[in-house]
């Protein structure tokens, strides 16, 4: 049930990609607003002391008017001037101290607050934030009427504190949440891909069942006419029923394979080292003649001798099909290659091109779509029906390879990759 799994890890992984998506942006957004409100209640705070000269009234509680900030501050809150801890500096523009004020701080001597005002000074900004002892502090500088300057301090450890525990928490939050999506959404997609699943599996049943149903009437036309040509004689007619059967019958084997290949369990592989180089080789002479016939040129340049493992017939097979359609879709008079080299980390490639002058308008990552077909005309001198290209998907992966596709220089190319054996 390869097909199955597939389909449920990418529906697992788009559907948690969503959910992290928006967790995370929902994470990012609580805590930048978390931050911006500390860093304006911090703010708030070093402007009320600054406005009242370095120093806090008894009993008055800053008001933040700021759009992150609380509204309900009032002055009911006696407790603030002894909480807030900071300390100020006066300085003239010489840096000459003149007034320093320590008594509601303890963690500066008078010393360093001399040294961190002027620091503070001379790095140009009017506030911000610095470390000191795994603590955090925050400043303002304000210039007066008499050009001084006015150098607040303060400690803002516990509200730094509160935000970087929050975002960690919230973190920590977000991402157990999003396990724990990941293990109910594993146990419950089985339910959502549910009508998915049955509808690929009605398709399946009905391309096998309508296939082995038309098989009969088919046969029945293809001997009915051959009877009429053994007593009659062939004629115009009686060949285009043939010929017109045998495409049909083709097309039915086409789907029924297509349609077990999707479902890679029911294929039984027959591993075994397998000569690629002469698969190769064999498969691009079987279509020399019909090149040549066609005025087209088929080069080959294949080194030899290179060894895979892998199953014989699904490799013969997908080579026959990227061959087969190098000469369907090549121009009139033009070339076809045939390549194959091997690469470093015991890597083969297999690499088959056509020259398309009309390639470059194609949607070259529809090219292994079912029933897709670049020549939108449906131009029935090139036998095909969108089926093989996607054949040549399903069989590249049977086999554990990678095929990919291109268009440069007026040519298409089809890249199939492989495992050495050696």
């Amino acid at each position: 049930m390869n097909m199955i799994r597939d389909l449920r890890k990418k529906f697992i992984l788009v559907a948690t990609a969503a959910v992290v998506i928006i967790v995370a942006g929902a994470l990012g957004m609580i805590n930048t607003i978390a931050y911006m409100r500390m860093h304006a209640q911090v703010e708030s705070v070093l402007s009320y002391i600054t406005q009242n000269g370095g120093n806090v009234l008894p009993k008055k509680i800053p008001p933040d008017s700021s759009w992150f900030g609380d509204s309900n501050w009032s002055d009911d809150t006696p407790e603030f001037s002894y909480q807030t801890r900071f300390f100020s500096v006066l300085v003239d523009p010489d840096g000459y101290v003149k007034e320093i004020d320590l008594k509601h701080i303890a963690a500066f001597t008078e010393n360093e607050a001399i040294q961190y005002a002027r620091t503070t000074v001379q790095e140009g900004k009017i506030k911000g934030f610095f470390k000191k002892d795994r603590a955090s502090y925050a400043y303002m500088i304000t210039k007066n009427k008499d050009g001084d300057f006015l150098i607040v301090i303060m400690d803002c450890t516990r509200d730094v504190g509160a935000v970087e525990a929050f975002m960690r928490y919230s973190v920590m939050l977000g991402f157990i949440c999003i396990l724990l999506y990941v293990f109910i959404l594993a146990a419950l997609c089985n339910l959502a891909i549910k009508p998915f699943v049955r509808n690929m599996e009605n398709q399946k049943r009905f391309i096998t069942n309508a296939g082995h149903e038309l098989k009969t009437p088919i046969a029945i036309i293809s001997t009915n006419t051959e009877a009429i040509e053994l007593i009659n004689g062939k004629n115009e007619w009686t060949g285009n029923i043939l010929k017109q059967v045998k495409r049909l019958s083709n097309l039915i084997d086409d789907l029924i394979m297509l349609s077990k290949m999707g479902e890679r369990s029911n294929v039984d592989l027959t591993i075994t080292t397998l000569n690629v180089s002469e698969t190769v080789t064999t498969v691009a002479e079987s279509f020399r003649q019909m090149a040549k016939d066609q005025g087209k040129q088929l080069n080959c340049r294949i080194v030899s001798p290179v060894y895979v493992r892998s199953d014989a017939k699904c490799v013969y097979e997908l080579i026959n099909i990227l061959v087969d359609n190098a000469v369907k879709y090549c121009d009139d008079e033009g070339v076809i290659d045939v390549v194959l080299a091997k690469e470093k980390r015991k890597k083969v490639v297999i690499a088959i091109s056509n020259t398309y002058a009309e390639g470059a308008a194609i949607d070259y990552s529809r090219f292994f779509e079912r029933f897709y077909r670049g020549d939108v005309s449906h131009n029935s001198q090139k036998n095909g029906y969108g089926i093989g290209l996607s054949m040549a998907e399903e069989l590249t992966q049977l086999i554990k390879g990678k095929i990919q596709v291109s268009y440069t220089d007026g040519k298409i190319t089809f890249v199939v990759k492989m495992s050495t054996s050696t």
